[in-house]
């Protein structure tokens, strides 16, 4: 897998002593050198930002004072590439921020992440804004939210408005939320896998590890849309397919 297809990681947890992720530069080094061993060529730094704990220049400051530590220890031979993004938790207020400084570095496309468990109110609303300014947004691991799961409508719409949705691959483990991220994949409702990386440990948690164990060609499909993301040029042409929740599964 990794010698045919150079991956393209969206969502990590990269960037030292931000956010539940690296703890110090030692870590976040390690994980660097085991994302690209895996076959992952670019990776986004994408640390939590919540906009309801956190002043929004304290976390800019903060995301680069680590981002600059980072770059002062890379090594182009030995480490992916990097850019420098954030995975924004979903509010309302996010209506009235510079979103601009929270999307992947030279993109137009920002990691939102949603409750896994209640559907944020004035979602639809909220996404439209950012769309209208340009900004097109990306659901962070989808596979976890409860009222999409139980409803794939309600995430079909949002990909028709323009969103894209992630999916993590280090949560297939679990098999109920499997079962929803391979239709979603299937059905062109999700678009692009990502690892969520927090730790380098026992358990395989480089994107290039964890797709190994899904289709070839869904990893090929969903790695033309990172790489339009991360190039910011214009994305495959695709047409998400409704999903039909049946009492054991999907169809």
């Amino acid at each position: 897998m990794t010698a045919e297809i150079r991956l393209t990681d969206l969502h990590t947890h990269i960037l030292p002593g931000v956010d539940d992720g690296a703890e110090d530069l030692e870590k976040a080094l390690h994980m660097l050198y085991a994302q690209k061993a895996s076959g992952v060529e670019r990776v986004a730094l994408t640390p939590h930002f919540y906009p309801l704990r956190e002043e929004f220049e304290v976390f800019l400051e903060k995301r680069q004072q680590a981002y600059d530590l980072l770059l002062s220890n890379w090594d182009e031979a030995t480490m992916p590439q990097l850019r420098l993004g954030a995975e924004v938790h979903y509010s309302p207020s996010l209506a009235n921020m510079d979103l601009r400084k929270l999307t992947l570095d030279k993109t137009d496309y920002l990691l939102l992440e949603l409750s896994d468990t209640v559907l944020p109110a004035f979602l639809e609303s909220v996404l439209q804004q950012m769309m209208d300014q340009g900004i097109t947004p990306i659901l962070a691991h989808v596979e976890r939210c409860v009222y999409f799961a139980e409803a794939p409508a309600r995430l079909l719409q949002f990909i028709q408005m323009g969103a894209l949705a992630q999916i993590s691959l280090r949560m297939l483990n679990y098999r109920k939320m499997r079962k929803f991220a391979e239709i979603c994949l299937q059905k062109d409702v999700a678009q692009i896998i990502a690892s969520d990386i927090h730790s380098v440990g026992a358990v395989k948690s480089c994107l290039g590890d964890l797709a190994a164990n899904i289709n070839k060609e869904t990893v090929i499909k969903a790695e033309m849309f990172a790489r339009a993301v991360w190039d910011n040029i214009q994305l495959p042409a695709f047409e998400p397919i409704p999903i039909q929740k049946k009492l054991f599964g999907y169809a």
